[in-house]
């Protein structure tokens, strides 16, 4: 079977691709389609689909000189499909919340805020549901580094990353994941899970009756 060396450019989410550009110049561009797994050659400019790769042609993924999958359009012997990075994330979401059950999910997160005193301004009709995720102090957020995973051979951190709300100061932490060679405070990825101390929680109700005078 015939071989092609590729490095991961981009995911193109919009398209559902994973996009890849071969090793060797004259370089050409190839699409992984993420929820199928099929192979396609890709366009040089907009990255679209252009021929389907046959089935006789092995894809290496190359990462730091390794080779992390083997690939292609059809099953063979030693077969390792790249795994996409939205894949990753989910894996990433679903083992880190199996090992730390007490943690909340977004909707029950989403729920506790608006039952506090003020958040129930955020649940108006005439008002986007969602605003209460950019209403956090930031700026202000610690974060600390609570383990680590890779992916394509590249080293993340999983953050807890503690904010406060600011109408009610309602303080939380959320957990997320970002590459290590990034700054600290530089933008990351929300695994959408959550916790809280419930006397925490108490004092914010508390503070919150004595500025209104309850």
């Amino acid at each position: 079977m015939k071989k092609i060396q590729v490095s991961y450019l981009f995911e193109n989410a919009g398209l559902c691709t994973d996009v890849f550009k071969s090793v060797d110049s004259p370089h050409r561009f190839y699409n992984r389609n993420t929820e199928s797994g099929i192979w396609y050659t890709a366009t040089p400019t907009a990255y679209e689909n252009d021929s389907r790769i046959r089935q006789d042609v092995i894809v290496e993924v190359i990462a730091d000189g390794q080779v992390i999958a083997l690939d292609g359009n059809s099953d063979f012997a030693g077969k390792k499909p790249f795994i996409p990075f939205c894949v990753f994330e989910k894996e990433l979401t679903k083992s880190f919340s199996e090992q730390h059950p007490d943690l909340q999910g977004y909707e029950e997160m989403k729920r506790k805020l608006l039952s506090l005193p003020g958040g129930a301004w955020y649940a108006e009709p005439q008002r986007c549901w969602e605003n209460w995720v950019f209403n956090l102090d930031f700026g202000n957020e610690t974060e600390q580094i609570v383990g680590t995973a890779s992916w394509l051979g590249r080293e993340y951190q999983i953050l807890a990353v503690r904010y406060t709300h600011s109408p009610t100061g309602f303080v939380f932490t959320n957990y997320r994941f970002r590459a290590a060679s990034r700054p600290e405070k530089s933008s990351s990825h929300d695994l959408l899970l959550y916790a809280w101390q419930e006397d925490s929680l108490c004092a914010t109700v508390c503070d919150h009756d004595k500025r209104s005078g309850g």
